[in-house]
């Protein structure tokens, strides 16, 4: 679609879970403003546009993975946090941000310093929010985290849909005037699923450029620069990232075909970004980037974002107000964001399209290919959805096929890795522990065997990236 141009007590909840990152502007004055009338200008083969502007194209086809964020708790970056005797970034930057704010034209010297109150991640994280890790949690280097739920949680699941945006960079910084003013202009579609297979499209309107306090967008569109953490632009929560492209705007939802968001616009921000996610899927903090490709959880060195934010516009200026989501969350209440992750993206046109992570090579995956020969069995076929059965013949055809086992017996079993995700294949007992694990695999095509003597205490097998859609029943006899 073509663009148009808590108190002292604590932080609220609704605050923290409808947080996002550069994308929450509170700078929406009335949000229906005119359109800025800016079509994205193709660049010319061989040369620029006369205003030396540029476009980053990016996209994924359906069938390749999509992830749905839930809310969740957020590791914290002693580097842009500090540590529990020596916080940063905490309440007494929060205040700062809202005063500054109240100097703003009206209506945003009040709606600002109001959605700094409301959306505190914004900008901070309030130490009442934070906890200090305890020992023997798996937290790599970071010595806190953020208890209350945010979209910066290693909690998603895989669902599907496709994208393709163009950002349009016609500006270099924010210029003085409405949000709405403004030459940079995206083009863009998507459309996805949430976990509950809600189908879900957005419709872009208009660019903005926030004026919150601290943030400089680059007109709203912003090409090869840096975002989050310690840059002062978008929620310090998400690490500094290199940006291929990012957008920040207002516009509608669609699910299953109707407009979900009748009472006005949200804010829509898309970001196309190094990656963050692990082969884990855990978001990583500033310190463990860069990841290498082999590190990832699709093996790229970038992905892509896009995020719809608790944020309506008013003529009064922005409020809060959950994203009418169809997601039901186990709660009972529906998630109030939308934060969907292309992993598999390709960046058609932009800066460093074509470059490759140095000394990245194919001998890390000749182990994992050499293993998959020989008699099996089992064999599956892992792929982020479910395990797929691919033999013997009881199992062929079937997701998650209940493996039948006899204890004392030992087995083989092979799979492979069918979506150029990463996976690993691990048996529980009932009580969630593990009894095996192997090592993940990344590469499309490659096999791992994994070789195990049945037990009565086996439950269920399963992969640690994707355990809730990839893990199947173990029966065992004697």
């Amino acid at each position: 679609m073509t663009n148009k141009n808590d108190s002292n007590d604590g932080v609220a909840r609704r605050s923290v879970l409808a947080a996002g990152g550069v994308t929450t502007l509170g700078a929406l004055v009335g949000g229906v403003g005119a359109a800025n009338g800016s079509t994205v200008t193709r660049q010319e083969e061989g040369g620029g546009t006369a205003d030396s502007s540029r476009d980053v194209t990016v996209r994924q086809e359906s069938g390749n993975a999509v992830y749905w964020v839930l809310p969740g708790e957020r590791r914290l970056s002693p580097q842009v946090f500090g540590t529990p005797d020596t916080p940063r970034r905490g309440s007494d930057l929060l205040e700062s941000r809202i005063e500054e704010a109240k100097g703003l034209p009206e209506p945003l010297d009040e709606a600002i310093p109001q959605l700094l109150q409301d959306l505190p991640p914004l900008v901070a994280a309030p130490e009442e929010a934070r906890k200090p890790i305890e020992d023997g949690e798996s937290a790599g280097i970071a010595q806190e985290r953020f208890t209350e739920p945010t979209l910066y949680s290693d909690e998603a699941e895989v669902t599907s849909g496709s994208f393709e945006i163009t950002y349009g960079d016609r500006q270099p910084y924010d210029l003085p005037g409405e949000p709405g003013d403004t030459s940079d202009a995206v083009d863009f579609n998507a459309r996805f699923t949430d976990p509950a297979g809600n189908e879900y499209e957005l419709e872009h309107d208009h660019v903005v450029q926030p004026p919150i306090p601290g943030y400089e967008t680059g007109g709203g569109v912003l090409s090869g620069g840096w975002l989050h953490g310690i840059t002062g632009t978008g929620s310090p929560l998400f690490p500094r990232v290199y940006t291929y492209g990012a957008s920040w705007g207002v516009g509608d939802v669609r699910i299953n075909g109707e407009v979900a968001t009748e009472d006005g616009f949200r804010v829509i921000h898309f970001m196309t970004t190094q990656t963050v996610r692990d082969e884990r899927y855990r978001m990583a903090v500033d310190e463990e980037l860069p990841l290498a490709p082999d590190g990832t959880i699709a093996g790229q060195v970038h992905h892509t974002h896009g995020v719809v934010l608790p944020i309506r516009p008013t003529p009064d200026g922005p409020v809060y107000d959950p994203v009418p989501t169809a997601m039901e969350l186990p709660n009972g209440e529906t998630q109030p964001f939308i934060h969907a992750m292309w992993e598999q993206d390709k960046i058609v046109e932009g800066p460093f399209a074509d470059w490759e992570f140095p000394g990245r090579d194919d001998e890390a995956t000749s182990d994992a290919e050499e293993s998959g020969g020989g008699d099996a069995d089992f064999r599956l076929l892992g792929e982020a959805s479910a395990w797929q059965g691919a033999a013997p013949e009881a199992v062929a055809g079937e997701e998650n096929p209940t493996l039948q086992l006899e204890a004392g017996t030992e087995y083989t079993l092979i799979w492979e890795n069918a979506d150029g995700l990463q996976h690993n294949f691990a048996i529980q007992n009932e009580n969630g522990e593990d009894l095996l694990a192997t090592e993940f695999v990344g590469e499309e095509g490659a096999t791992q065997t994994a070789t195990f003597t049945a037990s009565e205490e086996m439950s269920e097998y399963y992969c640690q990236v994707h355990p809730r859609s990839m893990r199947g029943a173990i029966e065992i006899g004697n």
